[in-house]
């Protein structure tokens, strides 16, 4: 009895915390306007201690519902809705964002973390600037905070409690979605902070080549986080959802695919305008598109508007108010851009067509395209929807045809953009430079012809663009190795690793194109040359596709701890290993699933789907191999240590050296 009242009031207090959050977060935004009208500077420092307060409180009322989550507190509505008394614990605490209600949470609550860490740093590196960067903070938290309680509130009880819980979405009971939610919102979210920065800048006429070193860091945490968070959800759909693909196009996929299209745009067009003072202008508009982009993510998921499985279904209202709090953002923040953003002209221009800041010029060009069209192809059938009544699908087809040249023009201008120097290439030297890798990159494609007929065109090409890239990085690394060997008299070691220290931020940056490149690999591998076959099996039965055999020996019934299974057996001959793919019921919802069994190597994947039963003594059986699909979670692991590389170098920008000049000494 005792801890059934400490569940209650652990409750209660976290949704006190809440709307003293939102209360306070509400004095975070107001305060540094306050000061500016009335004249009163010490008025803005409120903002500071608020973003403290806040994220101390909203962390209290998200461990309140995490512990209503662990104790089964089925009092708690959202606990009730999405979990089970026999759900594994490491479920329980994942479930507080397996709905809409606890998701949203989520996103705030990393919304008030980003703003705690922005006002830790702020107040030696940007001072002046500080609340109103946190007032931009404050009011984006406010206005999830009026969602979160008025429209979807995690916190709700429902009287009398029943006795148990519906259980969690059992497509949602597994750990590739414990880690892809937090992961995707922690990239959606940490947009915000260039965000805060950008509109600080418009609002106060912050010089842009001041703060844009500021927001590099910021820019790639979050676009980090994002890559990790979409190859995540890629690799939680290939395991688990059954079909042998790991991307569909499905709008809930492209609504985090616009915002790292824009989000990788941004993060070359920065490095311009930290090196070259250009694009200053640009980068504002694209700060502020890529976060408009994270919003409409959020509307597009949470609004009730599309049929996914990411998606949560929920009524119109809190899709009305997500949409007019996205309309009320993206008014104000376009219309200070119009007014304002003419302060931020840039200083210097592109005085060669062959040169890095121009190749970067198009870079960004293309990634913007893709992003229109990909936005076009997503909001075209809702919108068509809305005033003619009229249901239809883009199909991926349409996404491909578009898509696939675009990023074989990027991969393009990945390969030969490193090796092309700051305002004007030497011609000679370039194409001395591009000599062997463009040969290597011909002989590839030409292979992929000769040895894989008949093959789609993209594949040679992307292929050859692949390896051409692939060369270029590598040649250009051994070229530096070199070149420190002759000058320093280094062992081959010590310069390879040495070579990499003196250069983190530039290396980092191919390690992340490196990263692509094994990426654009498994795409083409495993979308142009992928076998498929189903098959009714008994046991004793073999299966024969591309090149691997299958023996099916059985199935046998297992008890889970919330449900029952049926699970295959099948031996792979050509090295004796096991798969074992399953047929789930979970005993709560009655929903049936299954789950696949992969053999995986560098090479291919065999990947198993147990169907359903013809008769007692044969099961239906899907069959695929697909070639190189490791390759693209390898990429993303390697993407990743680029980003860390990256990050593992400070650079101090203009500002905080303009800062410490003003800092008395001692």
């Amino acid at each position: 009895m005792l801890a059934s009242n400490l569940s209650l009031n652990l409750v209660e207090l976290g949704h006190f915390c809440a709307y003293l959050a939102m209360m306070v977060a509400l004095l975070q935004g107001v305060s540094p306007i306050a000061a500016h009208y009335l004249r009163q500077p010490r008025l803005a420092q409120l903002s500071v201690n608020a973003s403290a307060a806040v994220f101390l409180l909203t962390t209290i009322g998200g461990l309140s519902l995490i512990h209503a989550f662990v104790t089964s507190n089925f009092s708690v509505q959202y606990v009730a809705t999405n979990s089970n008394s026999l759900l594994p614990i490491f479920y329980k605490v994942a479930a507080l964002w397996g709905g809409h209600e606890g998701s949203l949470y989520l996103w705030v609550w990393i919304l008030t973390l980003y703003t705690l860490i922005v006002g830790w740093r702020g107040r030696r590196q940007y001072p002046e600037h500080l609340p109103p960067i946190l007032a931009v903070q404050g009011w984006l938290i406010v206005g999830f905070f009026g969602l979160i309680l008025f429209l979807s509130n995690p916190f709700d009880r429902v009287f009398p409690a029943p006795p148990d819980g519906n259980d969690l979405n059992p497509l949602l009971q597994d750990p590739g979605m414990v880690f892809h939610p937090p992961l995707l919102y922690l990239g959606y979210v940490g947009f915000s902070v260039p965000f805060a920065f950008a509109m600080t800048a418009l609002l106060t006429r912050w010089r842009s080549e001041l703060w844009i070193g500021l927001i590099r860091r910021w820019t790639l945490i979050a676009w980090g986080f994002l890559t990790t968070g979409i190859l995540l959800g890629g690799w939680w759909a290939y395991y688990e959802l059954g079909w042998g693909g790991y991307w569909a196009w499905d709008p809930v996929e492209n609504a985090s695919f616009m915002p790292w299209l824009l989000g990788t745009a941004l993060v070359h067009s920065i490095t311009v305008q930290d090196r070259r003072r250009m694009l200053h202008t640009w980068n504002i508009f694209l700060v502020i598109s890529t976060f408009s982009l994270s919003l409409l993510g959020t509307f597009l998921v949470r609004s009730g508007v599309l049929s996914s499985v990411h998606a949560f279904a929920v009524d119109p209202g809190r899709g009305a108010y997500i949409l007019a709090f996205m309309t009320v953002v993206l008014a104000i923040s376009f219309g200070i851009f119009m007014v304002k953003g003419r302060y931020q002209q840039a200083e210097e221009e592109i005085t060669s067509l062959m040169s890095r800041e121009s190749l970067f010029v198009w870079n960004n060009v293309l990634f913007t395209v893709a992003c229109g069209s990909v936005l076009l192809a997503t909001l075209y059938p809702l919108a068509l929807d809305a005033f003619s009544g009229q249901k239809i699908t883009v199909a991926a087809q349409y996404f491909n045809a578009v898509m696939v040249p675009l990023f074989l023009a990027l991969m393009l201008l990945m390969a030969v953009g490193p090796l092309v120097p700051w305002r004007k290439a030497k011609l000679d030297r370039l194409r001395l430079r591009l000599l062997w890798p463009f040969v290597i990159g011909i002989a590839t494609a030409v292979s992929v012809i000769l040895f894989f007929p008949p093959v789609h065109w993209t594949g040679p090409v992307a292929a050859g663009l692949a390896l051409f890239a692939f060369s270029n990085l590598v040649i250009d690394y051994a070229r530096a190795v070199s070149q420190r060997r002759v000058q320093l008299k280094e062992p081959l070691g010590r310069a390879c690793y040495k070579t990499v220290l003196a250069s983190r931020r530039h290396y980092g940056g191919m390690t992340v194109h490196f990263g692509i490149v094994i990426i654009a690999l498994g795409l083409t591998g495993s979308g142009l040359f992928r076998t498929e076959a189903t098959v009714s099996m008994a046991p004793g039965d073999v299966v024969e596709i591309a090149g691997e055999r299958l023996r099916f020996e059985g199935v046998r019934e297992l008890q889970g701890s919330n449900y029952q299974a049926i699970q295959g057996r099948l031996t792979l001959l050509n090295s004796g290993r096991v798969l074992l793919p399953e047929r789930r019921r979970y005993m709560r919802q009655e929903a049936p699933m299954t789950e696949t069994s992969i053999d995986s190597t560098m090479a291919r994947d065999v990947y198993v789907v147990l169907a359903e039963s013809s008769d007692r003594n044969k099961w239906a059986v899907h069959v695929y191999v697909n070639p190189l699909v490791r390759f693209i979670w390898t990429g993303g692991f390697i993407i990743l240590l680029g980003i860390l590389l990256s990050l593992s170098v400070y650079r101090r920008s203009r500002a905080e050296k303009v800062a410490a000049a003003a800092r008395p000494a001692g």
